[in-house]
């Protein structure tokens, strides 16, 4: 599979791969067979969204030019299908319980407060998604990066 990414792209994939490991904080996982899958998990996400960009803009490699956005898309991806709870779990389970719950409504009158479950949301750049559901589509990634990917899009006749 990275022979096939390397053979569309004009960019370093070996080096690019390290940098979302680090990011993504895949070389922290202690367990060997996780690391592993998060590994080929991170390859496949790699190769989505190369697929994605590819089809938007019409091009048959990826420049130079779409590195920062290839990266940002699939760290984007990565978070939307949840592959960070299930490969990188974090170390203080009662921290993260506390921050999937947030306010739904307040009443002041005899004080009624409500909270929702936010388990199945993720805020990326201010923005909240859906995450792991059957709302999540790949035309949120699209509609996030278009400038960027419309910048480098080749007209098609």
């Amino acid at each position: 599979m990275v022979d096939k990414i390397k053979n569309k792209t004009n960019i370093d994939v070996d080096k690019f791969i390290e940098r979302l490991k680090k990011e993504l904080s895949i070389n922290t996982i202690s367990n060997d067979e996780k690391k592993k899958e998060a590994n080929e998990q991170l390859v496949y996400c790699i190769y989505d969204v190369l697929v994605i960009i590819l089809d938007v803009t019409h091009q048959n490699i990826i420049s130079e030019g779409l590195y920062t956005t290839w990266l940002n898309m699939v760290k984007d991806y990565w978070y939307l299908n949840k592959y960070d709870d299930q490969f990188v779990k974090s170390i203080d389970a009662e921290e993260n319980e506390d921050k999937n719950v947030k306010v739904k409504s307040i009443q002041v009158g005899d004080t009624t407060t409500t909270f929702a479950d936010t388990t199945s949301q993720i805020e990326i750049n201010g923005t909240t998604y859906n995450t792991g559901t059957i709302d999540f589509d790949n035309d949120i990634l699209i509609e996030k990066y278009k400038k960027a990917l419309y910048r480098h899009r080749k007209m098609r006749w």
